[in-house]
């Protein structure tokens, strides 16, 4: 266990033992997942953002490529129109 402290740009440091115990490293990928009132960081093992897929819990069921790709149509159309 480690304390450390919050930046004002949100960041934080984790402490060495922690990182050596962890093994991770400069430019490492960690995933950061809320449990109720915690924070539970994982190293992610050379993964591709591609390869998160399914790593954290779905929080509405998820409408389909479809659905997904005419709503990204509308979100990019509301902001080419702005």
């Amino acid at each position: 266990m480690g304390l450390t402290r919050v930046t004002r740009k949100g960041q934080v440091t984790i402490p060495k033992q922690v990182r050596d115990a962890l093994r991770i490293s400069q430019s490492d990928y960690v995933l950061i997942v809320q449990e109720g009132e915690k924070a539970v960081l994982s190293p992610v093992r050379g993964a591709k953002i591609a390869e998160l897929k399914g790593r954290l819990r779905a929080t509405k069921p998820y409408p389909g490529t479809e659905e997904t790709r005419r709503e990204v149509g509308r979100a990019l159309g509301k902001k080419q129109a702005r």
